[in-house]
């Protein structure tokens, strides 16, 4: 029977057990979010398209890019998305999204546990030391848990981190250089190049093993004078069909020079902005970087060791030092840095405890205090349990946004007034303006941005936004029928100024102006009778 003391030390299925329930409690607080996206409609209507018309090749949904090639470079996800949805409704896109995000994170898990045994120095993580990096790993990716094919990005980066981490183990292992995974990746990258741009992140992971992986081949073999030539051939090989895979899409070669012209055109999108190193902003993304740079200088192979653990530490390091730079540039980035140096954080971590309880003994917790910290995670943990079932008690898996967020008043008002033709409203309102008015109106613009739109359409509309030089041009250069813009912009006392513009509604989302035209003059002529304005239903604001 065990003693008073040893019984208040956790188990190793008690720590494991703790371990789970904190990591699924993170998981849903941070990820476990049913906030549509401002893309979602959209893509939703360009997969239904696909359904039941074909696939999209020209836009047919905006008065400025009308009749404009659409690079729909993300119709694989459209497709899915609108199929689940047509099949299962809101839950189906909210069980999916878990599912995906599930997927991640088991395959982060798995990089983790192969690092261990192709790093000399990385140490076999403890159930606990495992459990608080994934909670900062996921409270960083947390942005990124929105309903959008970046889903499919993140589910694939996470695999194919995981794979080339499972051949680098075999090889470790006194396996053979090179084994499924060479024709799985260039598979994978296939498929993921027809769901998000973001497969390039994984051509470039892609390479980088390769690279790697073919230096180690040819330093190993020399010192043993023994051939390489061949294992170095195929590894080009399979760089080469990696390289090729994406082709394989609807645009052909196209998508990559499409992706090369677009790569940096999203300057004036918040989620584009640099990080600001100063403030208190994404502060877990901060600390996540420091804890790389930590794990880079303890998980250092030392002189003498095998090439195997040279080149699986160089490409790595240097994957995450290239990915903490750009997502330092670009915040959306930072969800990608997350992903990726999560896994190579963690037996960092577990090493570096071990080191300073080596160094300073008397850290080690007493039973009774670890018995108190493990009472505690596990607190938080249900309380992190609880909140979501609470929130799926009460709204059911449900997708929503906020009526602030939307025009949702004002465009029931443009429908119940019969407000068509034109309109020009927010990027971020465009594709909720898509699925609620097409196709009797059509917008200025939306987010798929220079997948459709004229570079001076979109220069044009953030002049207008702006109140910058130029703003007129969205009024004057285009046949706007209609204008809906934000309260919170300063654009709107210049509008009022407007004599050809008519102000008709607004709430405490939108202002509504409206310009006479021959689609818009009868409905504006009995707006203007105060008598024979009709009310209209405040949506509840459940998705769609």
């Amino acid at each position: 029977m065990a003693s008073e003391g040893e019984s208040a030390i956790p188990t190793s299925a008690l720590a494991r057990a703790l371990a789970v329930l904190l990591v699924a409690g993170a998981a849903l607080r941070f990820l476990g979010n049913n906030v549509a996206d401002p893309d979602l409609w959209g893509h939703l209507r360009y997969g239904s398209m696909m359904w039941s018309e074909g696939f999209p090749r020209f836009d047919v949904f905006s008065y400025t890019a009308a009749g404009e090639p659409f690079y729909d470079h993300e119709w694989l996800a459209d497709f899915v998305f609108a199929g689940v949805q047509a099949a299962f409704g809101s839950a189906g896109l909210v069980v999916g999204k878990l599912l995906l995000l599930a997927g991640m994170l088991l395959a982060m898990v798995d990089c983790a546990r192969s690092l261990v045994r192709v790093l000399p120095a990385a140490e076999p993580p403890r159930p606990m030391t495992s459990a608080l990096v994934l909670v900062l790993g996921l409270a960083v990716i947390e942005p990124g848990a929105t309903f959008r094919p970046q889903l499919f990005t993140m589910l694939l980066l996470a695999l194919e981190g995981a794979i080339l981490g499972r051949a680098e183990a075999r090889r470790a292992s006194g396996g053979p250089t090179y084994g499924w995974e060479l024709a799985g990746v260039p598979f994978l990258v296939l498929v993921w190049a027809n769901l998000h741009g973001g497969f390039l992140v994984g051509l470039g992971m892609f390479g980088l093993y390769l690279v790697a992986t073919a230096a180690s081949v040819v330093v190993s073999r020399r010192a043993e004078e023994a051939p390489w030539a061949r294992d170095v051939a195929v590894l080009a090989l399979a760089g080469l069909a990696g390289v090729a895979a994406p082709l394989v899409n609807p645009y052909g070669v196209e998508l990559y020079t499409y992706l090369a012209r677009t790569l940096d055109m999203h300057g004036e999108i918040s989620e584009s902005y640099p990080v600001d190193l100063l403030s208190d902003h994404f502060l877990r993304f901060k600390v996540l970087v420091l804890l790389y740079a930590v794990a880079a200088v303890l998980l250092r192979p030392r002189r003498g060791e095998a090439p195997l653990a040279f080149g699986a530490f160089a490409w790595r390091t240097g994957l995450l030092a290239f990915a903490a730079v750009y997502a330092l540039r670009h915040q959306r980035h930072t969800v990608l840095f997350a992903i990726a140096a999560t896994p190579f954080v963690i037996p960092a971590a577990e090493r570096a405890l071990r080191l300073v309880l080596v160094r300073w003994p008397n850290l080690h917790l007493r039973p009774p205090v670890r018995a108190t910290v493990a009472a505690g995670f596990a607190a938080v943990a249900l309380y992190q349990v609880g909140g979501w079932t609470k929130q799926i008690a009460e709204h059911g898996f449900t997708i929503r946004f906020g009526r602030m967020d939307y025009p949702t008043d004002a465009v029931e008002f443009l429908r119940k007034h019969e407000l068509a033709g034109n309109v020009a409203m927010p990027f971020e309102w465009g594709a909720y303006a898509i699925w609620k008015l097409a196709p009797e109106s059509r917008v200025f613009i939306d987010g798929r941005f220079e997948a459709v739109y004229p570079e001076q359409v979109i220069e044009d509309y953030f002049a207008f936004m702006n109140g910058t030089e130029g703003w007129e041009r969205l009024l004057d250069a285009y046949p706007t029928d209609v204008v809906v813009v934000q309260r919170s912009r300063d654009i709107h006392p210049r509008l009022f100024a407007r004599k050809d513009l008519t102000y008709v509604y607004s709430d405490p989302a939108s202002l509504v102006f409206v310009r006479r035209s021959p689609t818009t003059e009868e409905a504006l002529d009995r707006l203007v009778r105060l008598e024979n304005r009709q009310d209209f239903p405040r949506l509840a604001t459940y998705f769609p």
